[in-house]
């Protein structure tokens, strides 16, 4: 499973990966997909279901770690409880044993991050409709109580054009008043409440559709990267904090802009209350909801210019 940040030289990898052929209850490793914060993800077969799947697995160097182990339960948790088109499924999840993993299905290795190096910003339509399904799968996730939490391009893949939302390894049960303990998420996507550690609501995940809506349209981001410096004060780690976000393209129509705007206000009762008011507001900007079964009819997915502009497929 991409969409989790690979890290070749964090201190998180203390140890090499299992050897391919590595079995493990009913599933063989075949290889590593990507390293997580809490977890190592890996592409496996599974014996009893004759299939390929992906395993996230907590390190042997973390099995001790009481955060890493309460984190993949959370996952799996939500994953049981989650049950969209648009969300990766989970097929089976083991907390019993001294390495606790998920089983997931195997979507696809390239991310929205892939593409958008590769080919470069996507035409108007072809990003506000995968912003769409992606908001429509998270009003789901929020339906039932919780936030993603980490929303960006390396946590969405395209199968057969259709976006699948990866990655809940951050995810957040919704609780009135209720503050997180951490700033758990990637930093550059995080919403200013996420930064200070106040209660989060629907418009935290809202403020990363829009920075989603905007990475798709620019192949750049809102926001400059912060200091690395622990010692920095927040509003340096941070630029979202204090700083406005950098104006979309000028092929962004001025109206999508103010949307893209709304839902990276600072204050989080600015912005869309909900994400599927955000799918509402993007209706203007897509003539069609649904990825067509052939791309033609001078349908193109990418920005003339942008890259090679190799064509979706569906």
């Amino acid at each position: 499973m991409t969409g989790i940040r690979p890290a070749p030289t964090s201190s998180v990898i203390r140890s090499a990966p299992p050897a391919p052929g590595t079995r493990i209850d009913d599933v063989t490793i075949a290889y590593r997909l990507a390293v997580g914060m809490s977890a190592d993800v890996f592409a496996v077969w599974h014996h009893a279901l004759l299939t390929p799947l992906v395993c996230k697995r907590v390190r042997p160097a973390d099995r001790a770690n009481t955060a890493h182990r309460r984190r993949l339960r959370l996952e799996g948790q939500a994953l049981t409880t989650l049950s969209h088109p648009g969300i990766v499924r989970l097929v089976d999840q083991r907390h019993d044993t001294t390495l606790p993993y998920l089983l997931l299905e195997h979507v696809g290795d390239r991310s929205l991050r892939h593409t958008l190096k590769a080919e470069g910003a996507f035409e108007v339509g072809a990003a506000v409709r995968i912003v769409q399904h992606v908001a429509a799968a998270v009003a789901h996730a929020h339906a039932h109580g919780f936030l993603h939490r980490d929303l960006k391009p390396s946590n969405v893949i395209l199968r057969g054009g259709r976006p699948v939302l990866l990655d809940f390894g951050v995810v957040w049960r919704m609780v009135p008043h209720r503050r997180p303990p951490d700033r758990s998420g990637t930093p550059q996507y995080l919403a200013p409440e996420q930064i200070a550690r106040e209660p989060l609501t629907p418009a935290t995940d809202v403020w990363g559709l829009g920075i989603l809506l905007y990475e798709l349209l620019t192949a750049g981001r809102p926001f400059p990267i912060g200091s690395q410096a622990a010692e920095a004060p927040l509003s340096e780690r941070y630029p979202q904090l204090t700083q406005p976000p950098r104006p979309p393209a000028s092929s962004v129509p001025a109206a999508l802009a103010r949307v893209i705007e709304a839902c990276l206000e600072k204050e989080p009762a600015a912005r869309p209350r909900s994400a599927t008011e955000l799918v509402r507001a993007l209706d203007p900007f897509t003539e069609v909801k649904v990825w067509p079964a052939r791309l033609g009819g001078g349908f193109e997915p990418f920005r003339r210019g942008s890259g090679s502009r190799r064509r979706l497929v569906a």
